[in-house]
């Protein structure tokens, strides 16, 4: 992807309903900033996201919409957020929804970066504007109100966010905030939302863990082909997936990479790493990702993260958390 913002295109497919709903011409006023309505259709296809600005203020303003985020988000399907959309519908508990949001967005735009915060009593899903760009108010409330819709849908009709924090403080935009999501918005440096830790526990209805598994391989391979520029994502992922074999080796890595040890060495080195610390990087993603999911078992975690036995596997535990495996589990689900 290049260092220009960009989007997928298939996220502006709920606004051509919105807007044809409303009696305006959405492939005149598509055209008119530069994007194609097929577009919106294809998969592939990406958008400058200063064109997506453009459009949405435009739409924004001929509808006289300061809620156009939300009624696009009433209007949006899976698809629309492309192989991100099918790894979130898959399920399992909130939180790895969130965590699979914010691991894959890259995949359908590099304009904002996503950050999961996950404190004892709450979890936070926070925006930052990325590559200098301003993200379009509209534009994020979309991606809130979908993630609200999503969890209403799939764990509880009456479910609502403890908090919402945004970085634009028109009024409508303020009011609406507060009718669809139920709470008070704040205004802040960040648009944020924010569940309590009990509801990112839960499990989305219908939940498919091994349909969840099959889509994330997937996406992580398209991680890894599309952040080829960055050497330690591509490390993480190529050593998520050699960990259910047995910790893999340096000189194994510095082979897959067509390098030395010793420029493999030098290479981490340059990003404040050792071989060591990023094996340890990686599996303590992993525990965050999988230690919450029903069924998984502590004999299980130990074989995905590549541990030779149980007990190797809760010493290291112990020493990144402090407590045992279960005793984790049995804190978390005290909360």
């Amino acid at each position: 992807m290049s260092h220009e913002p960009r989007a997928v295109a298939m996220f502006l497919r709920p606004l051509a309903t919105v807007l044809r709903q409303n009696g305006i011409d959405a492939q005149s006023l598509f055209a008119e900033h530069g994007i194609s309505l097929e577009a919106t259709r294809d998969p592939e296809a990406q958008v400058c996201v200063a064109d997506t600005s453009g459009l949405l203020s435009a739409a924004e303003q001929q509808l006289n919409d300061p809620s156009l985020g939300i009624n696009m988000a009433r209007h949006s399907e899976y698809s629309a957020f492309g192989g991100l959309g099918m790894a979130l519908s898959a399920g399992g508990s909130l939180l790895g929804v969130l965590q699979r949001m914010v691991r894959f967005h890259r995949l359908i735009s590099n304009a904002v970066r996503t950050e999961l915060i996950i404190e004892d009593e709450s979890v936070i899903v926070r925006f930052h504007p990325n590559l200098g760009h301003n993200p379009h108010p509209q534009g994020i409330l979309y991606v809130m109100a979908s993630l609200v819709r999503l969890v209403r849908i799939r764990i509880d009709p009456a479910l609502n966010p403890q908090q919402v924090w945004v970085s634009h403080d028109a009024p409508g935009y303020l009011a609406a905030i507060a009718r669809y999501f139920r709470v008070t918005p704040e205004v802040g440096e960040h648009f944020d939302i924010v569940f309590a830790r009990s509801v990112a526990e839960a499990e989305l209805h219908s939940s498919e863990p091994q349909l969840a598994a099959m889509i994330e391989a997937t996406l992580n391979e398209r991680l890894a082909e599309q952040e080829k520029g960055s050497l330690v994502i591509q490390l993480s992922l190529w050593i998520e997936g050699q960990l259910p074999e047995g910790e893999p080796a340096l000189s194994d890595a510095a082979a897959r990479f067509h390098m030395s040890v010793r420029s493999l060495q030098r290479r981490l080195g340059d990003e404040d790493l050792t071989w060591k610390q990023l094996l340890e990087k990686t599996r303590r993603t992993l525990v965050e990702r999988h230690v919450h999911q029903p069924g998984m078992t502590v004999t299980q975690l130990a074989f995905l993260l590549g541990f030779s036995d149980v007990s190797a596997f809760s010493r290291a535990f112990k020493k990144w958390y402090g407590v045992a495996p279960s005793q984790f589990r049995s804190q978390a689900s005290d909360d």
